[in-house]
Order: C-alpha cells, then sequence, then structure tokens
C-alpha cells in the first residue's frame, strides 16, 4: 500500500530524502497542469511547478496540516502564478505562439475546433483573477467548493460565487461572439 502524503513528510523530516521525490512525483502533474491553465505556457508553467516544489521542500516544517498536502502545494502555486502573472503585466512582448508561420492542412472541423478553443481562451482570459482562478480549479482539476476555498483562501461561498459569475461572464461573452 502506498504511504500517505502525511507519511512521506515524515519520513521525509526525518532524513529520508527520497519520500520527498516520491511527493514530487505523485504531484508534479497536477501541479504543473495548474500552472500552465493559468499562465497558458508550457516553459513557464514548467519553471512554475518546480519552484512550487522548491518553496514546499524549504518550508514543509511550516505545513500545519489543516488541509491535505495538495491542497497545501496548490496554495504554494496558486502563489506563485499570481505573482508571475503581476510580473508578467510589467513586461510587453510578442507571443511567438501566435505567428503565423504556414498555412496548416486541416480540414474544417479541425479549423472550427482551434477557432472554438481559442476564443474560449480569450475569454478566459478577460476573466477577473479571482473568477480565472475558481474556475481553472473547478473545471479543470475537479476541485470541491470547499477546496477551492481553502486554495483560494475564501470562504466556500466566496469561491462558488467566484465560479458562478466566471460561467455566467464566460457565456455572455461567447454568446455575443455567435451574434
Amino acid at each position: 500500500m502506498a504511504a500517505s502524503d502525511y507519511q512521506l513528510l515524515d519520513r521525509y523530516a526525518a532524513g529520508d530524502e527520497s519520500a520527498f521525490e516520491e511527493l514530487v512525483l505523485r504531484h508534479q502533474k497536477t501541479v504543473y497542469d495548474l500552472a500552465y491553465r493559468m499562465l497558458e505556457n508550457h516553459a513557464d508553467a514548467a519553471d512554475l511547478a518546480q519552484k512550487s516544489f522548491v518553496q514546499a521542500f524549504l518550508h514543509h516544517r511550516s505545513f500545519k496540516r489543516e488541509s491535505s498536502f495538495r491542497t497545501w502545494l496548490y496554495q504554494i502555486c496558486l502563489n506563485q502564478c499570481r505573482n508571475a502573472l503581476r510580473d508578467r503585466a510589467r513586461l510587453v512582448h510578442e507571443d511567438v505562439e501566435e505567428l503565423a508561420l504556414a498555412a496548416p492542412q486541416d480540414t474544417f472541423a479541425e479549423v472550427a475546433k482551434s477557432e472554438l478553443k481559442d476564443r474560449l481562451g480569450q475569454a478566459i482570459r478577460t476573466l477577473p483573477a479571482r473568477q480565472r482562478e475558481a474556475l481553472v480549479l473547478r473545471v479543470y482539476h475537479n476541485h470541491a467548493f470547499a477546496e477551492i476555498g481553502v486554495i483560494m483562501s475564501c470562504s466556500e461561498g466566496t469561491a462558488k460565487a467566484n465560479y458562478h459569475h466566471a460561467v455566467d461572464k464566460l457565456r455572455r461573452v461567447l454568446m455575443a461572439g455567435e451574434g
């Protein structure tokens, strides 16, 4: 039977370096996914996921175990994302990924799907930060509202409100684009 996150933390605190490696292996995909959904850039997400684990490594003794290790790790990652987005807003740059390099040989269905995905991504980027965070945690990471509240350091009701405001705003933006 696999050791729990708490058991791995205890083993790490006792000097077992491999225990923290196991925690990283266990959670790296979901932490990366959260960072990618917030930053929309693979390199930045990988870097931020690594920074999140470094912070957890450096501050593992301050983890009070009032929530799951995963929730605590998500809080660290979300704070790192907020910092990165704030820093990114100060920079002006051209996104190389959006430059057209060649005309692809896509079918109509693939183009339509890509356009809808782009419109959704653009609409999500227009959401206020707290609404975007709640949406990403609920839709892409399937967290319960109670856990979203813990991760975002707010009440469950506030997490629900942020999520529902985000969904309403996305619906309005996407429906306006249809007409």
